[in-house]
């Protein structure tokens, strides 16, 4: 069996008020690293000024104390990428860009590889419009 070296990976971009997210954000995302379902491969904030600006801080210039986790590729987000995700943010506003790897997925990957399989399309949809949906069409 074709066995990766990483799993799939996903960018997210993560709006939240003020310039960084609160512990609860970063304690869930602990929560998953620590559980084996992802890792961590890159993490950077974007905030857009009031005049609309958008900056780019690496997670070393939001951690006072120096503590800064280890990521496995510091820089996967290009700015580009950064750029791309977050076209929709307000004026005012920051987002956390995350790059995770898929864990849970890695041995499926190989799998569906070895089988002769692809992943030709994906859609994703956030959890609050799945639900909303739900509470709103459930017998």
């Amino acid at each position: 069996m074709t066995t990766f070296d990483y799993g799939p990976i996903e960018f997210y971009a993560i709006a939240f008020d003020g310039d960084r997210p609160g512990p609860a954000v970063l304690k869930a995302v602990d929560d998953l690293v620590a559980a084996g379902t992802v890792n961590v491969l890159d993490l950077v904030f974007a905030r857009r000024s009031p005049e609309g600006e958008l900056e780019i801080l690496e997670l070393s210039d939001t951690i006072d104390d120096g503590d800064v986790p280890p990521l496995d590729m510091a820089g996967l987000a290009g700015e580009d990428d950064i750029a791309e995700l977050a076209a929709g943010l307000e004026p005012g506003s920051s987002a956390a860009i995350l790059v995770i790897e898929l864990l849970w997925a890695k041995a499926f990957a190989s799998a569906l590889y070895d089988a002769g399989g692809a992943v030709i399309a994906r859609e994703g949809v956030p959890a609050p419009i799945v639900n909303a949906f739900l509470a709103e069409h459930a017998d």
